[in-house]
């Protein structure tokens, strides 16, 4: 049988339609309809149906969209770095502000010059945060029409840019970066940013970070010498785990879609990671046609959308691995798989299962061979009745196998997809 491992990104991930033949290095949705991507050349597109279409927006600009953010379907930022036409060399970042949804953008410059902002967070529309290099962290009262430093708690990590930075409530926030061949750093703030206080957490940088909550957070990063790692803590930033990925390639961006399962983009490695426990233990996929992909970002448990080298926009494939409850709120008492509904089916099926407790759960599908040809669950599940939608619109007809494992018990039926 395939290995689990060796399963195509594309059973995961869908290329989906895209605006751009422009390398794209960002996407950030507010909702399972309305997202934007950006780019190269100062390229920025919004969808407001899922990615099914996208508008390109106008911004006057050149330079590569470093990163940006939105906090509703009006309010929106967005950074990128100025080249002086003379001397080729940076000098300053230019700070985009949208009111409309990036249907009109206004460009000003941050007052001072050589601080190359790399990430960009709005608690509301007047409080708000950049941070880049070298160590800086900046906030706004008033929509960035003034910026303030914070107190970045310089002793620990002196100069080391920020890449990014997140909250989780008004209070909570952290704030990742480093320096290549040197160190990674992560920042913490309790009191609304205020305040960051810093600390080496391994020896690459990071360039994304998930919170989980104010006590729990992991980031991603890495170089290219040794490749991709993560970090985290569960105590609120006191202590930090640093672990290795084992697979060449740089994190760039990292989301999770349920508090289990997390993917992970690993640039010009041409892979994603995906963790099934919370980020403890990392696999890796091939993503479709070995695209390198720079940005990732879920809206819910189904939504899910990646953007990376020559506009390629990736959707995720709720089809193959999503889960849902089912009606019934009831606790099963034992494990149980249940037949599938309709059966024959063409081309989809409905799969319910029930589990009695918590943990790890399997659910693949097997042809007459006994080849595997899809894995529709692989993640920790509480306790519940769950129906999961299987598709084989691109599968022969013919006799499937459906196998359930939870713990130490398994069990198999069969199924007719009948075309």
């Amino acid at each position: 049988m395939f290995s689990y491992l060796n399963l195509p990104g594309q059973n995961y991930w869908q290329i989906s339609n895209s605006p751009t033949g422009l390398n794209l290095r960002n996407v950030f949705f507010i909702n399972s309809n309305t997202g934007w991507i950006s780019g190269d050349s100062g390229f920025i597109a919004r969808t407001d149906n899922g990615g099914e279409n996208w508008t390109v927006q106008t911004t006057n600009l050149t330079e590569q969209i470093q990163n940006f953010f939105f906090i509703n379907e009006r309010h929106g930022w967005a950074l990128a770095w100025e080249v002086s036409p003379d001397s080729n060399e940076y000098y300053g970042t230019k700070i985009l502000k949208t009111t409309n949804g990036g249907n009109n953008w206004t460009i000003t410059m941050y007052s001072e010059p050589n601080i190359f902002m790399n990430a960009v967070y709005f608690i509301d529309s007047l409080k708000g945060f950049l941070a880049g290099s070298p160590l800086t962290i900046v906030y706004t009262l008033n929509s960035g029409e003034r910026w303030f430093p914070a107190d970045t708690d310089t002793s620990l990590a002196v100069g080391f840019p920020v890449v990014n930075l997140k909250f989780t409530d008004s209070l909570n926030g952290y704030a990742c970066g480093g320096f290549r061949d040197i160190a990674g750093s992560m920042w913490r703030t309790t009191n609304g940013g205020f305040n960051w206080r810093g600390t080496i957490v391994g020896p690459e940088p990071l360039n994304d970070v998930f919170i989980f909550s104010p006590q729990k957070a992991i980031a991603a990063g890495g170089d290219f010498e040794y490749g991709s790692s993560t970090v985290k803590t569960s105590n609120g930033g006191m202590n930090w785990q640093y672990d290795t990925l084992g697979t060449f390639g740089v994190a760039s961006a990292i989301d999770f879609r349920t508090p289990y399962n997390g993917w992970i983009a690993l640039g010009i490695a041409q892979k994603f990671a995906f963790s099934n426990d919370s980020g403890n233990t990392w696999q890796t996929v091939f993503t479709p046609d070995s695209i390198p992909i720079f940005g990732i970002d879920f809206t819910d448990s189904i939504h899910g959308w990646a953007v990376g080298y020559d506009g390629v926009v990736l959707k995720y494939n709720p089809t193959m691995i999503s889960v849902s409850p089912s009606l019934q709120n009831t606790v099963p008492e034992k494990f149980t798989l249940y037949q599938n509904y309709p059966n024959p089916f063409n081309p989809t099926t409905n799969l319910g299962f029930g589990i009695s407790k918590l943990g790890f759960v399997s659910l693949k599908v097997y042809n007459s061979l006994g080849v595997e040809v899809a894995v529709l669950v692989n993640e920790n599940l509480y306790a519940g009745n769950y129906s999961v939608k299987f598709d084989g619109a691109n599968f022969p007809s013919g006799i499937y196998y459906y196998k359930l494992e939870a713990g130490n018990s398994t069990e198999v039926r069969k199924m007719i997809l009948l075309k």
